[in-house]
């Protein structure tokens, strides 16, 4: 959720002893999943993510599946960032047609440190791994590369092109 306040209805910003003029104010609170499943009388874990088992089922109808931000795994939470999509989606598929097939499902293993690159505005990136943390232009052209080249795994006929004569 992003919200705006407009300048005239705070002008001034306090941050500690000093005030701030300021011509808007951005309020990021992170990720949220839809209230589709809350809505729905799916269980739901505290953050409203669809509630799911470590096999990425959901933990009361075990016909559903799900991964990614609009879930919440049972027992260990998982903070909302990418990589735990990416991990999932392999497992998800093995999964869903395991589960078709009346084969056994696999659990989802969450794996160790990740690496987190973030694009912070204006060419400038913040990266994070293993307690070290940068942040710059070497950042943000490293998350370009890192997404530019996954993004060419799903790019269709023409595509790829397009994206290199930008």
């Amino acid at each position: 959720m992003l919200a705006s306040i407009p300048y005239r209805t705070f002008p001034v910003l306090h941050l500690g002893p000093i005030p701030i003029r300021v011509f808007g104010v951005f309020v990021a609170i992170g990720i949220t999943p839809s209230p589709l499943f809350r809505n729905s009388g799916l269980p739901t874990g505290e953050d409203g993510g669809l509630l799911v088992n470590d096999c990425l089922q959901c933990v009361d109808h075990p016909e559903l599946f799900g991964g990614g931000d609009c879930v919440s795994l049972s027992g260990s939470p998982l903070a909302r960032v990418g990589v735990y999509a990416v991990r999932q989606n392999r497992l998800l598929h093995r999964n869903l047609l395991a589960f078709l097939e009346g084969r056994p499902l696999q659990r989802f293993d969450p794996g160790g440190d990740y690496l987190l690159v973030l694009n912070l505005g204006d060419r400038m990136g913040l990266f994070r791994r293993k307690g070290i943390v940068l942040s710059g232009r070497l950042a943000f052209q490293f998350k370009n590369f890192l997404d530019r080249r996954f993004m060419r795994k799903f790019q269709v006929s023409g595509e790829l092109r397009e994206s290199l004569e930008e």
